[in-house]
C-alpha cells in the first residue's frame, strides 16, 4: 500500500502524528481509528511527551494507548528521518528465523513474535541501520505472566515494520533462555517484577541499563501498588528514581481499568480508623508520589457503573451446598466459552475434579500450576467455542480472550476491583456478555459492599432458573460429588500411608506397625472401588440419557428478559441489598 494511500484510510489517527511505519501495522490489524482512551491520551503522549495515568474499561485498547507512543519515541530518539521511515515501510516485514523456534519449547511459544522481534540472528549494530542493538529504551510492567505475553505480542504486532526488538521476562520459564533472548538487545522489555528483579540482581548486562530507560508503562498499576504486593516493583521503583535528573527525562504510562475505583477496607480495619478509605483523587495521588510522576494527563473515561456498557449483570441465591448444582445447571443449559471463577486455587481443584467427572472438561488455571500448562490451558479454552476455563484471579486482569461469553463468580469477589476485572473477561470490544454472581449466605455482607461500591442502587436481578430441569442437574451433580468422595477416600489412604513409610525409608527407623496412619484393609478398599464403580456406571448412564440440554437458551438474552420482569412492580424475597440496608439503618 502506498503511503497516500495508507493515510487516506488512516486519517483518523492524523492528529497524533505517529510515524507510518506503526500506521502500517494498524492498518493490518483493523485499527483504522483510534478507541476513547487512545484518542484523549496519544496526543498528548505521542507530541507532548506527558506521563499518562489512564482508566478506561476491560478491552477499551490501553495497551496501544501507552504501546504507541512507547514505540514513536524510540523511532524519535533514533533519530529516523523521513526519508528512511519511508523505505521501512515500502521494505517488506521481516521473516522470522527457525533459530528461536527450533530451541524454545512448548511453553515459550506464546512468546515467540511477528516480523524481526526477538528472532534476529544478528543483532551488531552493523547490519541495522540507524540504531543502537544494545540500548533499553523502555519497560513495560505487568502483574501477571499471561498479561505480560499478551501486551509483549500486542507490541510486537504494532512494531511489525519498524525493526524494534521485544523481549518478554517472566517467571516459570528458564531463566538461561531468557537471558539469551535480553542477550539480543531488545528495545523494549515486557516483564513480570519478580523474574525482573533476579535477572537485575543476577547482573544482566542488558538489564544493567534500567536505570536509564526513556519511558516506563505499568498496566493495572492498583494491583501492582498495593502494600504488600510485589515487593520486587518497590525495590525496582527505587532503583529508577535514584538519579533525578533521569526520573524527570523519563516517560511514565500508568493504566488499570480500576485506577479511580476505591473499596472500603475490612471491617477489622475500618472500626480502628473510619478515615482508611480513600479517595480516587487520594489513590492517585499516591500512585503519583510513588512511581516520581510530577505533571501527568489523568485521563478516566470508565462509565459510573465501573463496567461495560454491553455487560449484562446477574445473580443467582442459593445456600452453599447447592453452588455446584447451579454451576452444573448453567453450564449444561447454556453452552458457550464460559470462565469460573473460585478465590481459591483448593475450590478450582476440587471443581475440576468434580465437572470432569460431569463430562464438562474443565480447563483449570491458578498460580501453582507450571506455566506450560497454563498456556496451552488458555490456548484450549481460545480454541473451543465451547471451553470451560476454571481459574482464580490470575487470569482476572488484562487478559484479551475473544468471544468469552459468560463470566461465573463462583465465589464472590473479595473488592469491587476485583469484580469489575473479573467481569471485564466479557462483553469486550462493544460484544455482549453476561457475568453472573453465585451467593450463599455468609457472603451476602460481600456483596453488598460491592453494590454500594459500585453505585447501584438496586439488587442485581436474579436469573430465571427452571425448576424442573434443576431437579435433573441436582440429581447428576450428587451422583457425582458421591463418587469425587468415595475415590478421594481411596486416595487419600494410599497416599497418607506410602508417604508415612517413604519418610520412615529415608530416615532409616523402624516403627511399628500399629502407630503407623491407619490403612484400609484389601476387603474394605475393594469394596470402595466396586462402590466407585457402580456410582461411575450410574452417572454415565444419568449423562448419556440427558445429552439433549433443554433449549440452550442465550444467557445474555435470559438475564435480560429477568430484569425486564423486574422492572413490573413484584416483591423479590431475595432483596439481599436492600434487607440489609434496612438492617443498617435500623
Amino acid at each position: 500500500m502506498s503511503s497516500e494511500l495508507l493515510e487516506s484510510k488512516m486519517s483518523a489517527w492524523h492528529g497524533v502524528g505517529i510515524m507510518s511505519p506503526i500506521l502500517r501495522a494498524l492498518e493490518e490489524q483493523g485499527f483504522v481509528e483510534p478507541t476513547e482512551i487512545q484518542a484523549k491520551t496519544l496526543p498528548a503522549a505521542v507530541l507532548g511527551r506527558r506521563d499518562i495515568l489512564g482508566a478506561a474499561e476491560t478491552g477499551s485498547g490501553k495497551t496501544l494507548a501507552f504501546g504507541i507512543p512507547i514505540l514513536h519515541r524510540i523511532l524519535e530518539d533514533r533519530g529516523q528521518s523521513a526519508v528512511h521511515a519511508k523505505r521501512t515501510i515500502e521494505a517488506e516485514p521481516c521473516q522470522s528465523e527457525n533459530e528461536y523456534e527450533e530451541h524454545e519449547d512448548e511453553n515459550s511459544r506464546e512468546m515467540v513474535g511477528l516480523g524481526c522481534v526477538q528472532v534476529m540472528k544478528d543483532v551488531s549494530p552493523h547490519n541495522t541501520p540507524g540504531c543502537s542493538q544494545s540500548k533499553l529504551y523502555a519497560l513495560v510492567l505487568t502483574p501477571t505472566r499471561e498479561l505480560a505475553m499478551q501486551v509483549h505480542k500486542h507490541l510486537t504486532a504494532a512494531a511489525r515494520y519498524t525493526g524494534i526488538k521485544i523481549a518478554v521476562v517472566v517467571g516459570g520459564m528458564a531463566p538461561q533462555k531468557q537471558e539469551r533472548l535480553l542477550s539480543r538487545g531488545p528495545e523494549i522489555v515486557v516483564a513480570t517484577p519478580g523474574r525482573l528483579w533476579e535477572l537485575i540482581q543476577d547482573g544482566n548486562p542488558h538489564l544493567a541499563q534500567v536505570s536509564n530507560i526513556r519511558c516506563l508503562a505499568i498496566d493495572e498499576t492498583d494491583r501492582m501498588l498495593e502494600r504488600g504486593h510485589f515487593q520486587e516493583l518497590h525495590n525496582l521503583l527505587e532503583l529508577l528514581n535514584v538519579d533525578e535528573g533521569k526520573k524527570r527525562q523519563r516517560q511514565n504510562f500508568v493504566f488499570s481499568a480500576t485506577l479511580t475505583m476505591v473499596h472500603e477496607p475490612p471491617r477489622r480495619l475500618k472500626s480502628r480508623n473510619k478515615k482508611l478509605r480513600l479517595t480516587p483523587g487520594q489513590k492517585l495521588q499516591n500512585i503519583m508520589t510513588m512511581l516520581g510522576v510530577t505533571n501527568p494527563k489523568v485521563v478516566d473515561v470508565t462509565k459510573e457503573s465501573g463496567t461495560a456498557g454491553t455487560l449484562t449483570e446477574a445473580r443467582i441465591v442459593c445456600a452453599l451446598e447447592e453452588k455446584d448444582v447451579y454451576l452444573y445447571y448453567f453450564i449444561q443449559q447454556h453452552p458457550g466459552r464460559t470462565l469460573i471463577f473460585c478465590n481459591s486455587i483448593s475450590c478450582v481443584r476440587r471443581l475440576a475434579q468434580l465437572l470432569s467427572l460431569l463430562q464438562c472438561r474443565p480447563l483449570p488455571l491458578h498460580a501453582n500450576m507450571m506455566q506450560r500448562q497454563r498456556l496451552k490451558n488458555l490456548d484450549r479454552f481460545r480454541d473451543n467455542s465451547r471451553g470451560l476455563l476454571l481459574a482464580t484471579d490470575v487470569a482476572a486482569r488484562g487478559l484479551d480472550i475473544p468471544g468469552v461469553q459468560h463470566v461465573i463468580h463462583y465465589q464472590v469477589p473479595r473488592t469491587s476491583e476485583t469484580y469489575v476485572h473479573r467481569s471485564g473477561r466479557t462483553a469486550r470490544a462493544q460484544k455482549e456478555g453476561l457475568t453472573l454472581l453465585l451467593i450463599e449466605p455468609t457472603e451476602v455482607p460481600h456483596y453488598t459492599r460491592l453494590c454500594r461500591t459500585l453505585g447501584r442502587t438496586k439488587d442485581l436481578p436474579l436469573f430465571p432458573i427452571s425448576s424442573s430441569l434443576l431437579a435433573a442437574a441436582k440429581q447428576r451433580v450428587t451422583l457425582a460429588q458421591e463418587l469425587d468422595r468415595l475415590e478421594l477416600a481411596t486416595r487419600k489412604s494410599s497416599t497418607e500411608t506410602g508417604w508415612f513409610r517413604k519418610a520412615l525409608t529415608e530416615m532409616d527407623m523402624l516403627v511399628d506397625d500399629e502407630d503407623l496412619p491407619r490403612q484400609m484393609d484389601d476387603d474394605e478398599s475393594n469394596k470402595l472401588r466396586r462402590l466407585a464403580s457402580v456410582k461411575r456406571k450410574q452417572l454415565g448412564a444419568l449423562l448419556c440419557s440427558h445429552r439433549q440440554h433443554g433449549d440452550m437458551s442465550n444467557a445474555v438474552n435470559v438475564a435480560k428478559s429477568a430484569v425486564d420482569i423486574r422492572a413490573k412492580p413484584q416483591k423479590n424475597r431475595h432483596n439481599l441489598f436492600l434487607k440489609n440496608r434496612r438492617k443498617n439503618k435500623e
